[in-house]
C-alpha cells in the first residue's frame, strides 16, 4: 500500500456508501458488566459468541456505514487468528474499511510485530498512541506493512483535557504538536473525541495542523454524548464518526445505523 492508500480506500468506502458511519464493535459478555452487553445465547466458546454477534451486526449495518472499528481490548484475547480473519473478509465482502483499534505505544520492533499481525489478520488500519514520541517510525513500519496508521491526539474521555489539551511542549499544546508531527510523519488519520470538553476550535486547530486529507476520526458520539453537529461544520470532509455501544445493542442494530447515517451526512 502507498502513503496514501488507506486515504484513498477511505474515500472509495465513504462514497460509495454514502457515509461516514463506523460502527464500533465493542462486545462485551454478560460477565463483564452489567449494562450493555451482549443478550442473545449463542453456541460454543466465549470466542464464538463474540465472533457470532459481530458478524450478525456487520450484516445489520453494512448497508449505512463505511467502517468497522474492533476494539481489541474485547475482541484480541477471545478470538483466534482464523476468526478475526474471517471477520475481516466478511466486513471486505461488504466494502467496508476494518479498523483495529489498539492504541499501539511501544518501541519499534514490538510496534512492527503489532503491524504485521495486524496486516496479517486483514485489518487496513491500526490506531496508534504516541506516548513514546516515534509517530514517524511507526507510520513509515505501518506503511510498509501495507497498513494505515491513525494516531491518538486529543480523546474522549475528560481526563485528557488536562493532559492533552493544558500540556505545552515549547508552548504548543500536546495535541497541536502531535497533530503537526501527524503531518509530517505523513499518517493517515488523528483521533479526536466528540466530547463536550473537546471544542470546535480544537477541532478547526487540528484540521488545520494535520491538513485536509488526514482523516479525524472521532469516538464518543453515542452513549458518551458527543456531538456530531460539531464535528460536520468544523472537521473537513474527511472524518470517521464511531458509534459503538447505541448501534450494536440496540434490538435492531440496522435501524441504529441508518438513523446515526442520516444525522451525519457530510453538507
Amino acid at each position: 500500500m502507498a502513503i496514501m492508500g488507506f486515504i484513498d480506500e477511505y474515500v472509495r468506502a465513504r462514497d460509495e456508501k454514502s457515509s461516514v458511519l463506523c460502527v464500533g464493535l465493542d462486545p462485551a459478555l454478560p460477565d463483564q458488566r452489567r449494562s450493555d452487553v451482549i443478550k442473545k445465547q449463542y453456541p460454543g466458546d466465549l470466542g464464538d459468541v463474540l465472533m457470532q454477534f459481530s458478524m450478525e451486526v456487520v450484516d445489520s449495518v453494512q448497508e449505512n456505514c463505511c467502517a468497522v472499528k474492533i476494539n481489541s481490548q474485547y475482541m484480541l484475547f477471545a478470538l483466534s487468528y482464523n476468526k478475526l480473519e474471517s471477520l475481516n473478509q466478511l466486513i471486505h465482502s461488504y466494502g467496508l474499511l476494518s479498523i483495529l483499534d489498539h492504541k499501539l505505544g511501544d518501541i519499534g520492533s514490538t510496534n512492527d510485530s503489532a503491524f504485521y499481525w495486524a496486516q496479517k489478520c486483514g485489518f487496513d488500519a491500526i490506531t496508534f498512541s504516541p506516548y513514546a514520541g516515534n509517530i514517524r517510525e511507526a507510520t513509515d513500519m505501518a506503511h510498509h506493512r501495507e497498513l494505515g496508521i491513525i494516531v491518538l491526539d486529543l480523546m474522549s474521555n475528560p481526563e485528557a483535557e488536562g493532559f492533552q489539551k493544558k500540556t505545552r511542549f515549547n508552548q504548543t499544546p500536546l495535541f497541536v504538536r502531535v497533530a503537526e508531527d501527524v503531518k509530517s510523519a505523513r499518517s493517515d488519520g488523528v483521533v479526536v473525541g466528540a466530547t463536550s470538553h473537546i471544542r470546535e476550535v480544537d477541532i478547526q486547530k487540528i484540521r488545520k495542523s494535520v491538513g485536509d486529507d488526514t482523516i479525524m476520526l472521532f469516538p464518543g458520539v453515542g452513549s458518551q454524548g458527543g456531538d456530531a453537529k460539531k464535528i460536520l461544520q468544523n472537521a473537513g470532509k474527511n472524518i470517521i464518526i464511531n458509534v459503538g455501544r447505541n448501534i450494536i445493542y440496540n434490538d435492531n442494530p440496522g435501524r441504529a445505523a441508518q438513523q446515526y447515517n442520516e444525522r451525519m451526512q457530510v453538507r
